[in-house]
């Protein structure tokens, strides 16, 4: 299958500017033989795609390279810096400061996140660089770590755990560790962690948790990690049938459908998640078999419309 017309541009420039970085001096011609392109696409290619960077035209012979002393840091592999270049533009969405780590360390200029633009929606947490970095060193040493972590409930409670991963689940940052109290993976809510403390040595990794990471890391549809699993079924129609059978979550499975509605099951970690889809499209969805949940459901609606909506 031929590549498309984007990714040889994008090989083609990438080979340029790793040519250039060497040393080497270039002539329009010869690089439009080597590429099988017209000159004016190179010389498009040097004048536009690539003016970002400092290339001049020799008066003698008319080749072009690199201005004075200029050179790319890191690996001359077109494949390599067109990685270092996606690395660098994500970097960007976690922490502003990161970005200009990532510059010096992957390429040393400006130019490692110009051809890149991304927008993951990840949650702002450079006011928790200091615990992100610690927790990142801790999963990186395998070093047992201590905590308080509060809940939804605002009950503060004392864990220690083995931090196996940092995990961005939906735009939001966890901690996923082995609770050694309950002996099971769980995931905790970055920003609600306080008061780490690494405790010396390190721990065995477990091989079986390894995998469960991997499989979790496949399909994810929650950010609660190995709670009880649970399923409920929901009675679907209106607006919300139109969307959700177009756009599925992958929580949600369609059990039987007809013209006016659709019944699916949904398997959910906590309550919350079944609320929030539920409320989000009032009245099209329906809890239809779990009375818990219903009369969880009465009561948030209740206490909005009693306390919180004005007289």
């Amino acid at each position: 299958m031929a590549k498309p017309e984007y990714d040889k541009a994008m090989y083609r420039l990438t080979t340029i500017i790793c040519r250039l970085n060497i040393g080497e001096a270039l002539d329009v011609k010869e690089l439009a033989a080597d590429f099988g392109v017209t000159p004016r696409t190179i010389q498009k290619d040097l004048n536009e795609r690539l003016s970002h960077l400092p290339i001049e035209r020799r008066e003698e012979d008319g080749r072009y390279h690199f201005m004075g002393d200029y050179h790319l840091r890191g690996t001359n592999e077109p494949d390599a810096i067109l990685v270092a270049d996606l690395i660098a533009a994500m970097i960007r969405n976690v922490d502003a400061e990161y970005t200009k780590i990532a510059d010096n360390f992957l390429k040393g200029r400006s130019f490692s996140t110009s051809c890149f633009l991304f927008h993951l929606n990840l949650e702002d947490i450079s006011s928790y660089s200091d615990l992100f970095r610690l927790l990142n060193q801790a999963v990186a040493l395998r070093q047992q770590v201590g905590f308080t972590y509060c809940n939804n409930q605002g009950e503060s409670k004392e864990y220690t755990a083995h931090p196996y991963r940092l995990a961005n689940l939906k735009g939001f940052w966890y901690l996923l560790a082995y609770d050694l109290r309950i002996k099971r993976l769980k995931s905790f809510y970055l920003k609600k962690i306080e008061s780490p403390i690494i405790h010396p040595g390190n721990y065995q990794v477990d091989s079986d948790l390894m995998e469960e990471l991997e499989n979790f890391s496949d399909e994810i549809f929650s950010p609660w990690v190995c709670e009880d699993c649970r399923t409920v079924k929901l009675q679907i129609s209106g607006k919300a049938q139109i969307y959700l059978k177009r756009n599925l979550p992958a929580a949600l499975t369609i059990e039987s459908e007809d013209d006016d509605s659709l019944l699916a099951s949904m398997e959910y970690f906590a309550d919350s998640e079944v609320l929030a889809l539920v409320k989000q499209w009032l009245p099209d969805i329906v809890i239809f078999d779990n009375q818990l949940l219903t009369a969880k459901l009465k009561a948030e609606l209740d206490y909005y419309w009693d306390d919180v909506l004005p007289v």
